[in-house]
């Protein structure tokens, strides 16, 4: 019983488009019969064009056999000889089943006629389709140009006016897409149509007056109201009335004395004419209005995005008065939004960055391309924010004006004011180590290696505690110097005197009471006129002095280095989290990029937000919406690969960093990363349960680090329009 149902299903759409066919073609050989019966338009096939395109496997060929039949049963009874109703049949067959293959493949089988791309292509399907009916026709019963002419003109015809009506009709039908006339007022449809009708009826009834313009000007009016439901409605009045008027002997066409030819081919020329005015204007019209009311959209989308920033977004015309101002204005700065319209930002500026900005301002108003200045901008409790602020100049509907984004980064500030201070602290540090070898103290010596005497230098005896009188030799000097260092020093000084090549070394002294002194010896050959060495002499230098600056500079430095580490953490971690903050996040997608750039890898970028995260805060408090955040931050660490960076951008929003990672690794890292986030909630501490929305984009040849946050954060937003709690990958 169900495949008989089934059976009884599939034949029913090709049946009724047979039938159709063929009392299409009936009615129309009918009111051309007679001896001079010439027919101007043949509906039929645009029926058939349109039934095909929706069918596909064996309900087509059930559709064309059943449709051939009719073709030569209509034919016969017109009178028409089987072989010449046999050729038909097969032209007619031919130009629908080509016309339907080519809607099929140009993906136009339901075009949308408010689209002038699938408004082409159907017109080239057509076209195609009646030039291979033509073909078929010439071939398979001959009757010359004039035939083969007439034959094209009519069937063109049959499928450019019939065919939209049917394909229109069946999107209007269909429950699934929406047609863009659904909201068109049907009083408004029938009172336009009915003038069309009325105006077509009144030209050709009457055989007084030349007035086919009467017609088009009616066409055009249902066209403007109606878009192109109009354009094709009305025409296919037209193509209605005009012929059979014409065939009843009435209409302007009898004023001209023409043949029963001529009035056919002007006929056809006058609805082709109508049909080629009608239906473009209505699908640029349609485009126009579907741009407009797009632009409108998007002018709604971008005022709430401005809304919901946490930067400040203001529009300020070129005279510098804010027009308008986004309520983040409240959180940076103290003001409210109607405090801040109106009045001139630039006058709260605060003095001594008021030229810097000035300059920047000027630039931007004279210049396309995007200005960035950073100063520092009077709150409304008297103090001092540090803005980031982009300028741009647009073209808006009130004319030029410069779009600005103020972005607070008072606390990056502060952790770059830290880093300068330690540098600072790090160079009066080396400055301290220049001053401490400068005052060095130094001593000479020269050993006569002729006579085996030493000599030393006063100083040189108070650096070894020996009274200036009481000079060892060589041996006894050695000896002077530390166990651990001795056998290196004796091993050094034997073969400069050896070679007679200088020599150089620091090591450790024992003075006579016991004291440790560190000091520098250099020593040089005293080469005689016949090449031989005959003294070395040098300098010792006490350098313990220096040693212990070096020690105390040392443990400065570590301190300056630690104090500029911990500012580096301050900057590079954020507080709240212990996550990488918005500073080395960006910093690090900088470098994987130009990595992934110098490498050919893959790199991906993922971009996350909590889901509703304010009404976090509005119901349970802030302190509770800072513990979804550090649970958030723990969750997703450990949900990521080892080789990925997670940090926060600012707000619920987070980015992660995967290198190497191609889509169907950041899909999987992203998707574990949101079953974590969702799966977070270990007790009251923890704050209440949240989802996030995730956003994946991967880097493109050529890509830079913006174009991947950018396609990341659009991935966002559908991952978000998409219903939240879920991982988007951007197109």
């Amino acid at each position: 019983m169900g495949n008989a149902v089934s059976i009884f299903r599939s034949v029913i759409a090709p049946t009724g488009i047979a039938v159709g066919y063929g009392v299409t073609a009936a009615l129309s050989l009918w009111l051309t019969r007679g001896p001079d019966g010439i027919v101007a338009m043949w509906p039929a096939s645009g029926i058939l064009l349109a039934g095909l395109a929706q069918l596909s496997g064996y309900r087509l060929l059930i559709c064309l056999l059943l449709a051939a039949a009719a073709s030569v049963a209509v034919n016969l009874q017109a009178g028409v000889p089987l072989p010449v109703s046999l050729g038909f049949t097969v032209a007619n067959m031919v130009e629908a089943a080509v016309g339907a293959a080519l809607l099929r493949r140009w993906r136009v089988a339901r075009p949308r006629f408010g689209r002038a791309r699938d408004v082409s292509r159907f017109c080239g399907a057509v076209l195609i389709a009646a030039l291979a009916g033509t073909g078929a026709m010439t071939v398979a019963v001959g009757g010359g140009a004039l035939a083969a002419l007439n034959w094209f003109a009519t069937v063109l015809l049959g499928m450019f006016i019939v065919a939209p009506l049917v394909l229109m009709s069946i999107r209007i039908a269909d429950p699934g897409p929406r047609s863009i006339h659904d909201d068109t007022a049907r009083l408004t449809v029938m009172t336009h149509l009915l003038m069309v009708a009325a105006v077509t009826l009144i030209v050709f009834v009457q055989q007084r007056f030349q007035i086919m313009f009467l017609p088009l000007v009616a066409l055009l009016a249902a066209t403007w109201r109606l878009g192109p439901l109009g354009a094709v409605a009305g025409v296919g009045i037209v193509a209605v009335i005009a012929p059979v008027m014409t065939v009843m002997g009435h209409g302007p066409l009898w004023m001209t004395r023409q043949s029963a030819v001529e009035q056919s081919f002007f006929l056809q020329f006058y609805l082709l004419t109508l049909f080629a005015t009608a239906l473009p204007f209505g699908a640029l019209l349609a485009q126009q209005r579907r741009l407009a009311a797009d632009r409108a959209d998007s002018e709604r989308m971008h005022r709430l995005l401005a809304d919901s920033s946490t930067d400040v977004i203001l529009r300020l015309s070129l005279d510098g008065v804010a027009r308008y101002c986004s309520p983040a204005v409240t959180a940076v700065l103290g003001f409210t939004p109607e405090q801040t319209v109106g009045q001139t930002p630039i006058l709260m500026v605060h003095p001594d960055d008021r030229a810097l900005v000035d300059a920047a301002w000027q630039r931007a108003i004279t210049s396309p391309a995007p200005e960035t200045v950073t100063f520092r901008h009077l709150r409304a409790d008297g103090s001092h924010a540090w803005l980031e602020v982009a300028y741009r100049r647009v073209a808006t509907d009130m004319g030029e004006e410069v779009v600005a984004r103020a972005r607070d980064i008072s606390n990056r500030r502060a952790a770059e004011l830290a880093v300068q201070a330690s540098e600072r602290q790090m160079r009066e540090a080396n400055r301290l180590l220049g001053m401490a070898e400068r005052a060095a103290q130094l001593g000479h010596w020269r050993i006569d290696l002729t006579t085996a005497t030493l000599f030393w230098s006063p100083e040189v005896h108070r650096m070894h505690g020996l009274a200036v009188d009481a000079t060892p030799d060589l041996a006894g000097a050695i000896d002077f110097y530390h166990p651990d260092d001795r056998a290196r020093v004796a091993a050094i000084v034997a073969k400069a005197i050896e070679k007679g090549e200088p020599f150089d070394f620091e090591a450790r002294i024992v003075r006579t009471d016991g004291e440790q002194r560190h000091v520098l010896s250099r020593g040089q050959p005293e080469i005689a006129y016949d090449g031989t060495t005959t003294a070395m002499f040098g300098i010792v230098q006490n350098i313990s002095q220096r040693i212990e600056a070096e020690q105390a500079l040392e443990a400065a430095r570590a301190a300056a280095e630690a104090a500029a580490a911990h500012a580096m953490q301050l900057a590079d971690t954020d507080a709240l989290t212990g996550l990488a903050s918005r500073r080395r996040s960006l910093a690090q997608l900088d470098e994987a990029v130009a990595a992934a750039a110098r490498g050919g890898e893959p790199l991906a970028l993922a971009i996350f937000d909590i889901d509703h995260f304010k009404s976090v805060n509005d119901r349970f408090g802030h302190p509770a919406g800072d513990a979804v955040l550090r649970r958030v931050a723990r969750a997703a660490s450990h949900a990521v690969r080892p080789t990925d960076l997670v940090g926060r951008l600012g707000g619920e929003e987070f980015v992660v960093v995967l290198p190497g990672a191609n889509a169907a690794t950041a899909l999987t890292v992203a998707e574990a990363l949101r079953r974590a986030i969702a799966a977070s909630a270990d007790g009251v501490e923890a704050g209440p349960p949240v989802t996030a929305s995730i956003g994946i984009a991967t880097l493109v040849p050529g890509g830079s680090a913006a174009s991947l946050l950018g396609e990341a954060d659009r991935a966002l937003y559908e991952a978000k329009n998409a219903g939240r709690n879920a991982a988007r990958l951007a197109a």
